[in-house]
């Protein structure tokens, strides 16, 4: 039990949410934790790595509906714009577009998109 909190503390230490979350469900983690940690993963695969694809694919594996990932973002990004972090959300290149765009937009072509997306690895 020991060896996986070790895993779980590294994994968080790493910023790797994915891993993290995962972890923490099959360690039995609170469920409070484990949504924390579910939250982080989507905001860094969404905001951080502003990656479509693989968003619809962590909210499949997850069962988070379109509407709630857009709910979330929205609203973590004003959160975050808030609190003065706004480097996350300005605009960076995106390469399925072929121009910058902030996260609101990059947002607004996720949501458009999304049934055309992946939902496997």
């Amino acid at each position: 039990m020991n060896e996986k909190a070790d895993e779980l503390g590294s994994a968080v230490e790493k910023k790797n949410y994915v891993r993290a979350s995962n972890l923490a469900v099959s360690e039995g983690a609170p469920q409070e934790q484990v949504e924390h940690l579910r939250q982080e993963a989507l905001w860094q695969i969404s905001a951080v790595f502003r990656n479509a694809a693989g968003t619809r694919i962590l909210a499949e594996q997850q069962g988070l509906s379109k509407k709630h990932v857009e709910d979330y973002l929205r609203k973590r990004s004003e959160e975050e714009r808030n609190l003065g972090h706004v480097k996350i959300l300005e605009p960076t290149f995106d390469h399925y577009i072929g121009r910058y765009l902030t996260f609101e937009a990059w947002l607004d072509s996720l949501i458009k998109k999304w049934d055309k997306l992946p939902v496997t690895p």
